[in-house]
């Protein structure tokens, strides 16, 4: 891998996780009732969604739907046997049960994910 591969690839990840961040932050301001600082944050959300798909873009990432589909669908399944499981049995282990709580209604929507993307495949092939 390139540096600039290895740049796009930890520029895209730190993009995204600011996008989500910043949407978290949004969703507090809103709580506390501070609507101007919460649509300040959804901005920046847009504009951070922005440049992790341009990274994406230049990383090559997107191809045609039918092989978005198959690498969708592969992602889903290995969420679902193997990284959620244990993500789960790890965070039950160390009695973090807000963490078991969070992966296991994640990995049950990856079930639901995967299905959506394999019945897509088959109507799209």
């Amino acid at each position: 891998m390139s540096k600039t591969d290895e740049n796009l690839r930890i520029a895209f990840a730190d993009e995204s996780q600011t996008n989500i961040e910043y949407l978290a932050y949004a969703h507090k301001a809103m709580d506390e009732g501070l609507m101007e600082i919460a649509q300040l944050f959804r901005e920046a959300a847009g504009a951070e969604t922005v440049h992790a798909l341009s990274h994406l873009q230049a990383m090559g990432v997107v191809r045609t739907t039918l092989e978005n589909l198959e690498d969708a669908s592969e992602g889903e399944d290995l969420d679902i046997s193997s990284i959620y499981p244990k993500f789960i049995e790890e965070a039950r282990s160390e009695r973090r049960e807000e963490a078991v709580k969070s992966f296991t209604m994640a990995f049950e929507r990856e079930k639901h994910h995967r299905t959506m993307f394999r019945k897509a495949l088959r109507r799209l092939k």
